[in-house]
């Protein structure tokens, strides 16, 4: 990452300093552009192995939680959780969960790998070229950036969790619904169960 983004950085070097001497130019053009391909073809390659390591990363990443979570779930004993967890809660963990980590996770740290490097250099080049003078600056920036942060995680950890105790009574239900269909057909209970009221929260996320 680090590389990737010195390499960004140096072709943006370099192509002010193209600019800076094209008045009176000390090589051919061939040359400047030479190097300026070079730059850009490095910074590709890296782009792309960053991305592949995020991806492999991932990948290994979800094998692991789903390999422990399915561990503690099958040596979870059936008084103390099976009787308490409703099955909605668990299919929400083994599938949307481990979705968001699969398709979600690793775009999202790449994007945040990307900015705190940019930002780290964006800082780096405004005091090489600028002034001292954008440090306080870049103090007080990081200092309402974390208060912004923690503020925003308290409120988007809370939508989260209702969001999952919103779904998990409907995952249930037709996953109870469907082990006991014979049941349900020998004693002719369809409609009953057609017209049960669902979870307000859950149509109201579902069905607006």
């Amino acid at each position: 990452m680090l590389t990737w983004i010195s390499l960004q950085t140096l072709s943006n070097f370099w192509l002010s300093y193209w600019s800076d001497t094209s008045a009176h130019p000390e090589h051919s053009n061939t040359f400047y552009f030479g190097v300026y391909a070079g730059l850009g073809l490095s910074y590709g390659f890296f782009s792309f192995i960053r991305t592949w390591m995020l991806t492999m990363q991932s990948i290994r990443c979800s094998r692991t939680m789903h390999k422990n979570m399915f561990s503690k779930i099958i040596r979870a004993p059936v008084n103390l959780f099976f009787d308490r967890v409703p099955t909605g809660r668990l299919l929400n963990r083994l599938s949307k969960d481990l979705a968001v980590l699969d398709s979600y996770i690793s775009t999202a740290f790449g994007y945040f790998l990307v900015t705190v490097y940019s930002l780290l250099a964006d800082i780096v080049v405004c005091l090489i070229v600028g002034t001292f003078w954008v440090f306080p600056l870049v103090l007080l920036f990081f200092f309402a950036s974390f208060k912004i942060q923690r503020s925003y995680m308290r409120v988007n950890r809370e939508v989260t969790r209702l969001e999952g105790i919103s779904k998990s009574p409907i995952v249930s239900y037709f996953s109870e619904s469907l082990a006991g269909l014979t049941s349900i057909r020998a004693y002719n209970e369809q409609e009953k169960f057609r017209e049960v009221k669902l979870n307000r929260n859950f149509l109201a996320h579902n069905f607006p």
